[in-house]
């Protein structure tokens, strides 16, 4: 059985999905050449591309402890310094097509192709090559870190002013691979893990889309409603049988009210029916949120916060867990370079001691990159996004973005304080108790130039001390600094 490779199959079936892209809009521009509405093209036909570049370089990765399983079997600890750089090339197609009743019919196409070179991220994940776990003897997966396929596969209906006691386009159903935000994006908004062996790349993260989704979104403002289901995105199961286990099926409701001055507020359910994780396998999560601009004599000052619970009782697990999170952030434009500061408190459970028949563990489901930019809900470009996951963590998070008198310029510096929830499981592997609740600190820079709208230029530079609480973490084995330097090109069309 091979698994380092794709199979000629799904080789042939990435191209044919690439293709996809640009015949669906040749396609229809064909059949439809003449057909015109207020001066427009109908259909309309718009044609993108996005594309990522990132290198990099982790010195002390786990504080010192080294990479973790790579190379051998069982795992151990692996090169303190490791390096690697990832890529990815993703051209996409969007049509518009108005019809005769004010109605507007929509969909998108966008292939993604990707690779990793060098060593991999800090848990071996996406290594060029290393060996399973649960096979005797083991097995190299990983060798050939590239991946190409359909990343979104969507069509829609908006419903124009044919529905009276809606708003315009106050109906909107949508089914297919696409994206879907959950409020802040703290629980729900990406769809696709692709930290894996088999479709090799980490941090640039291009693929979002849900593998399977029905929307249906109400709007008759200050009310709105989101009903969903989302399916997420798996792995190929003839390639890695192995690391098929994150089949969720979810369904759910988001209700806001929703001021275009004051911002909005929501209550969220939704529940996984199913999973191929038995212990994720009947989750419900109720959530409340909120975002936006509530001072009326304080316009540039944004609150937001968010509080979920989550319930599970099955044959596997007894969850009960909770998130919540709290922020301000303050615009001062009078001021040189134009900043922005910034703090959110937030908290994920961490599972008590073996005293209590629960498991108070957060599970951090779906959280990834959103709109709001590096270091949101990855909480560190080192700690949160190479050393932990959202659950057992606490977190001070001191923001500050700058404006500099350099056109395309600008600036961000981060400091995380992380403590840890519940310091009585907090010991890597092991769930045994550590001797400080505190974790680790981290500063980070990102210097940012955007010399037009189409590309961007970041250099990144990460430093995490471990605390304590973080020493014992991994054994006493990591008690270094552990920094990173970063150089990242975007580019999207």
């Amino acid at each position: 059985m091979k698994h380092s490779k794709l199979s000629k199959k799904n080789v042939i079936k990435s191209l044919q999905s690439c293709c996809a892209v640009v015949a669906a809009g040749f396609f229809i521009s064909a059949v439809y050449p003449d057909a015109v509405l207020a001066g427009n093209d109908n259909p309309k036909i718009d044609y993108g591309l996005t594309a990522g570049f990132s290198s990099m370089s982790i010195n002390n990765t786990h504080f010192g402890l080294g990479q973790l399983g790579v190379n051998t079997f069982p795992p151990s600890y692996g090169a303190t310094d490791i390096a690697r750089s990832e890529g990815y090339f993703a051209p996409s197609a969007n049509l518009l097509w108005k019809t005769s009743d004010s109605g507007t019919i929509y969909g998108g196409l966008r292939a993604v192709g990707s690779i990793t070179r060098g060593d991999g991220d800090s848990w071996g994940l996406t290594n060029g090559e290393h060996y399973s776990l649960g096979s005797n003897p083991p097995y190299v997966i990983g060798e050939n870190m590239s991946y190409l396929n359909l990343d979104k596969a969507f069509l829609g209906w908006k419903s124009g002013n044919n529905i009276s006691f809606l708003d315009q386009d106050g109906l909107d159903i949508s089914v297919g691979k696409q994206n879907f935000q959950l409020g802040d994006g703290m629980v729900l908004t990406d769809g696709n893990d692709e930290a894996s062996p088999h479709k090799g790349i980490y941090w640039l993260d291009p693929r979002t889309a849900w593998n399977n989704s029905a929307i249906v979104r109400l709007k008759s403002l200050p009310y709105q409603l989101e009903l969903f289901y989302l399916q997420s995105n798996t792995y190929i199961k003839d390639e890695n049988p192995i690391e098929d286990i994150y089949k969720d099926n979810i369904v759910g409701g988001n209700f806001e009210l929703v001021d275009k001055k004051l911002g909005k507020v929501g209550v969220s359910y939704f529940k996984v029916a199913s999973s191929n994780n038995h212990e994720r396998d009947g989750l419900s999560v109720t959530g409340i949120h909120g975002r936006g601009n509530p001072v009326s004599t304080l316009q540039n000052l944004e609150l937001a916060g968010e509080v979920d619970f989550q319930k599970n009782n099955n044959s596997y697990i007894n969850r009960d867990a909770v998130a919540w999170f709290a922020e301000a952030k303050y615009f001062m434009p009078s001021l040189p370079w134009y900043p922005t500061l910034g703090y959110r408190y937030s908290s994920f459970s961490g599972d008590k001691a073996s005293t209590t028949n629960k498991n108070e563990g957060w599970d951090y489901l779906y959280n990834g990159s959103t709109e709001r930019g590096f270091g949101y809900w990855y909480q560190g470009i080192v700690v949160g996004t190479y050393e932990t996951r959202l659950t057992n963590l606490d977190t001070h998070f001191v923001n500050l973005t700058l404006i500099p008198p350099v056109k395309g310029s600008w600036m961000k510096i981060f400091y995380y304080n992380y403590q840890f929830n519940e310091p009585s499981t907090a010991q890597l592997f092991t769930n045994l108790p550590v001797s400080s609740s505190k974790f680790a600190s981290e500063w980070d820079l990102i210097l940012g130039y955007s010399p037009t709208q189409k590309v961007d230029y970041m250099l990144i530079y990460g430093n995490a001390k471990p605390a304590q609480g973080g020493i014992d973490r991994v054994f006493g084995l990591g008690d270094k600094n552990s920094t990173m330097l970063q150089f990242t090109m975007l580019y999207h069309l």
